[in-house]
């Protein structure tokens, strides 16, 4: 059998226990990992407690980030299950979340620390850094975190609470009668001065195929990344099904069974595809780290 054209873009995760600390299986996915200039951290919160390193001073990093703290209710994604506070800005200002979030950071904008102040469910936790390697430079303060503020705040805008809209049948149009059970979030920076946007959703049943036209590939003017993950915070090993995708002109099909990465260069065709087996509900996340530009049907 000759060897797949399109099989480097195709990338199992592995997923590594600290052992110790609120944040547990993590997911690594740097610059080298995805051949772009973009690093992602994923995985999940078991207990409340403060995240990051002792002294747990406030950072700052020289490229722009978004942190996602995502509920694991399958059945509601936009509940966060706990109760997060979070520093923003030099003043300290404390944001607290209690809804599934992403937090936008431009580069040079002070953050941290964060603090899971409540539990009632493990959740999940995802940063994305827009550079290949991640790095921070702590600062040294005498400030404290402030009382906590409300949306009007100073930083409201980089504090973008996800909004769920149910996925069901005929959501992609007259072409696509396909309901996957769930339900899906757009998030786009461009309000926070960062151009990225990421589609979340989760997939309930199969089989469930994707795009107003299921049958025929499309293509982007810039990088994506595709994101196949399991929902369960105690063992997210387990991507609880089957996908599958074609990618080029080629249609070369690629079914995996383990959370994997799908990079689509610009310009590279990609799909048909979709869920074709769940045990678990999964979750699908598209990532574009330079903003959403849809080329359209590839004939």
């Amino acid at each position: 059998m000759a060897a797949a054209k399109y099989g480097k873009y195709i990338k199992s995760l592995k997923f590594e226990d600290p052992g110790q600390g609120c944040f547990r299986q993590r997911a690594v996915m740097d610059g080298k990992f995805l051949g772009l200039d973009v690093h992602i951290q994923y995985g999940a919160c078991w207990s409340a407690g403060k995240l990051g390193y002792e002294p747990y001073r406030p950072c700052t990093h020289d490229f722009d980030q978004i942190m996602f703290f995502l509920g694991s209710d399958m059945n509601d994604l936009s509940e966060l299950g706990a109760e997060v506070e979070l520093c923003l800005g030099e003043e300290m200002n404390t944001h607290i979340i209690t809804t599934s979030t992403a937090i936008a950071i431009p580069k040079g904008m002070p953050h941290m620390p964060v603090t899971i102040t409540k539990m009632d469910k493990r959740i999940i936790l995802m940063v994305i850094s827009l550079a290949p390697v991640f790095s921070e430079k702590m600062i040294v303060t005498d400030r404290k975190p402030s009382e906590p503020v409300g949306f009007r705040s100073k930083y409201g805008k980089n504090v973008m609470p996800l909004t769920f809209r149910r996925k069901a049948a005929w959501y992609y149009g007259p072409k696509n009668r396909d309901d996957g059970g769930g339900s899906v979030s757009f998030t786009r920076g461009n309000d926070a001065g960062i151009n990225f946007t990421l589609i979340y959703e989760n997939i309930k049943k199969a089989p469930y195929r994707l795009c107003p036209d299921p049958d025929k590939p499309h293509a982007h003017a810039n990088t994506q990344v595709m994101l196949f993950l399991g929902s369960d915070p105690d063992d997210l090993t387990n991507l609880g099904g089957e996908f599958e995708i074609c990618m080029g002109k080629e249609e070369e099909r690629h079914v995996f069974n383990k959370p994997t990465a799908v990079i689509t260069q610009p310009f590279v065709p990609h799909w048909p595809g979709g869920a074709m087996k769940i045990d678990k509900p999964m979750l699908m996340m598209d990532i574009h780290p330079s903003g959403d530009s849809v080329v359209g049907q590839v004939k």
